[in-house]
């Protein structure tokens, strides 16, 4: 992981270890409210009045401001608040090929928001806030195991935490924080190709155009390896075909691009566009 990432952990594992549970109300009130900035009565309040406070949000803004954030981090626009934070690109839209990475900010479907853990197999792990409420008298922050395998469409999306601190980071084949790239892509040097990269590091292309959500070419007409150097340089090495190699370079291939430029020892320039 990167540093960012690696800080993330340590502040996670040193406030929530084990199977912490921190309650709004009893022993650990104080800490409740240091890590959302609210207190048992406010929400007691809240509720008498019809309300449905928790401190969801509250502990994402705790948790941005200890990361460093100069910005509340805290709320459930969290695509307008990097916007406003300058840092539009560290918002990122859930699909059905990329995955949050430990520590990223995640804004659920359900007016939710908590701090990604990682995943164990295909379940998704969280760290959260708001996992009380009127029913039980107090609200709590712990770790939360997700019910099932994780479903995309669960997610309306994430802060990228890489992204939005600027963390430099040259991630491999297969590492979470390469998820931005898996799927299809269409390819333009003079004539349209189509590729789908997998997130073990292979790439194979086509010319038959896929449809949003297809799977990988059935029949593909050559297949490659790739690879990413920092800084945002994704080197695709396609077999030998045709009496020679070919290797093409993007030279552009920040985390979550949706657009890269290349050159190729064969075929140059090239442009690649990400199909959503």
């Amino acid at each position: 992981m990167s540093t960012v990432r690696d800080n993330a952990r340590k502040l996670l594992d040193s406030v929530l270890p084990g199977n912490t549970v921190i309650t709004s109300n009893g022993a650990t009130a104080s800490k409740y409210t240091e890590m959302t900035g609210l207190s048992q009565k406010v929400m007691s309040d809240n509720w008498a009045k019809g309300g449905i406070m928790t401190g969801c949000n509250g502990f994402t803004g705790w948790y941005g401001a200890k990361m460093g954030s100069k910005t509340y981090l805290g709320g459930f626009d969290l695509e307008g608040i990097v916007k406003k934070a300058g840092k539009p690109g560290s918002w990122v839209l859930s699909r059905q090929n990329n995955r949050p990475a430990y520590g990223d900010i995640l804004r659920h479907a359900s007016f939710h928001v908590d701090v990604c853990l990682g995943f164990d197999g295909d379940v998704l792990l969280r760290a959260a806030g708001g996992q009380g409420g009127k029913s039980m008298g107090c609200d709590v922050i712990k770790r939360v195991r997700g019910t099932g395998p994780y479903d995309f469409k669960k997610l309306v999306g994430w802060i990228d935490i890489d992204t939005y601190f600027d963390a430099a980071t040259s991630p491999s084949a297969g590492d979470a924080a390469m998820s931005w790239l898996y799927g299809w892509w269409k390819v333009w040097d003079g004539s349209d190709y189509y590729y789908y990269f997998f997130p073990n590091g292979s790439v194979q292309y086509t010319r038959t155009q896929p449809t949003s959500g297809s799977p990988p070419p059935a029949h593909p007409l050559n297949t490659g390896t790739c690879t990413y150097a920092a800084p945002a340089t994704l080197v695709i090495d396609w077999n030998p075909m045709d009496g020679g190699s070919t290797r093409e370079t993007f030279y552009n291939a920040y985390a979550r691009a949706t657009r890269m430029n290349a050159t190729s020892n064969r075929y140059s320039p090239l442009v690649a566009t990400r199909i959503n």
